[in-house]
């Protein structure tokens, strides 16, 4: 029970660290290749999403999604590290074969809607890889929000986040104070249990002893 107690509280106390931290201001990370963190056939990790990334490479194909009545580009990027859907935002399709490079977010796919695609020609349902599957090769899982895009030419684009949008955070539920106390309550049981448990010697020993 003494065991039982301290790791409850212990838990409890790792609890109200990470809430602490969560509510902190998070450092972002600096840009890092994409080839860096995931390839073509990896699964997405959600310890990928939200890192900053850049794409060298060509746009192949271009799609479309359509949220809320907003269209948004969407386009299919081949780099070294396979082919990724880039999130562009509102404005003109991307140049195809042309060099260009990309900065954005690393994101999970949407998984939400469960059709598997529209009738419309270039529309996606989803941003997901997986109603291009058949269609393209190499692909990676996940797609990259875009915040920047570079090239030999330029087109008009209102991207889909700003390259200050901040990272993800962990969230833990409750209160730090909540947590706290409960760390004091299993601890306090721990020292309930050791009074009893020497009361219990003492009375047994004083039996002993008359009889």
């Amino acid at each position: 029970m003494i065991a039982s107690f301290f790791l409850l509280g212990q838990w409890q106390l790792h609890r109200a660290a990470d809430l602490k931290a969560s509510v902190k201001p998070v450092a972002d990370i600096k840009e890092v290749p994409l080839s860096q963190i995931v390839k073509a056939g990896q699964k997405f990790s959600p310890a990928f999403s939200d890192r900053r990334v850049t794409l060298s490479g060509k746009y192949i194909a271009n799609f479309y999604v359509i949220d809320e009545s907003v269209r948004s580009e969407v386009s299919l990027f081949n780099g070294d590290s396979g082919s990724i859907l880039v999130l562009r935002g509102v404005g003109a399709p991307a140049r195809l074969n042309e060099s260009t490079i990309v900065a954005g977010r690393l994101t999970s796919p949407r998984e939400e809607n469960a059709e598997s695609n529209l009738t419309s020609p270039g529309q996606l349902s989803r941003i997901d890889p997986v109603l291009l599957a058949g269609q393209f090769d190499r692909l990676i899982n996940g797609y990259v929000t875009a915040y920047a895009e570079s090239g030999i030419t330029s087109t008009s684009m209102t991207f889909a986040i700003a390259e200050s949008a901040p990272l993800a955070v962990k969230k833990v539920p409750g209160f730090y104070w909540q947590h706290l106390l409960y760390v004091v309550l299993w601890w306090m049981l721990i020292l309930m249990v050791i009074y009893l448990w020497v009361r219990t010697i003492r009375f047994e020993r004083k039996i002993g002893m008359l009889t």
